[in-house]
C-alpha cells in the first residue's frame, strides 16, 4: 500500500458542514476516503484534455428550448461534428428546459473543438462532461 501523508486545508465551515451532510447522506463515515476518490475522479477527468489520440465519452446539455437559436445551432454543431457523434438522447425536462446527452468517440483533439463550439452557444444552461481515454 502506498504511504498517507496528512495534511490540512482551509475551507469555509458551511462547505464543510455541506460535505459533511453529502457523506452522513451517502453512507461514507471516512472524510479521507470520500476525498481521495474526489481528487482521484478530478484528476482523471482533468487528465484527459492534455493527451492525444482517440477519447471517449458523453456530454449531457440542459438548455431552453423556448431559445430557438440555441436549438438551430446545437443542431447545426452536431451536424458539423457527425463524425465523432454515435448518437443523442433528448429528454424533455419540463416546459422550457430540455436535456441533451450526446457520446462522443473519435479524436481528443476533434472532441475538444466541438466542447469550445458548444461553449460558446447562447441559451445554453450547463454542460457536462464525463470523458475516458481508450
Amino acid at each position: 500500500m502506498e504511504e498517507l501523508v496528512r495534511f490540512s486545508i482551509s475551507i469555509p465551515k458551511s462547505l464543510l458542514d455541506e460535505f459533511e451532510r453529502w457523506l452522513h447522506d451517502h453512507g461514507m463515515v471516512n472524510r479521507s476516503e470520500a476525498l481521495r476518490q474526489m481528487m482521484r475522479s478530478f484528476i482523471t477527468q482533468s487528465k484527459w484534455e492534455f493527451q492525444e489520440g482517440i477519447g471517449s465519452g458523453t456530454v449531457t446539455v440542459i438548455y431552453d428550448h423556448h431559445r430557438h437559436d440555441a436549438v438551430s445551432e446545437i443542431t447545426s454543431i452536431q451536424h458539423k461534428y457527425g463524425h465523432i457523434i454515435v448518437c443523442t438522447t433528448h429528454v424533455h425536462i419540463d416546459h422550457s428546459n430540455c436535456l441533451e446527452a450526446i457520446i462522443l468517440l473519435g479524436e481528443i483533439d476533434e472532441i475538444k473543438r466541438f466542447l469550445i463550439d458548444l461553449n460558446s452557444l447562447k441559451g445554453i444552461k450547463e454542460i457536462r462532461t464525463s470523458m475516458v481515454n481508450i
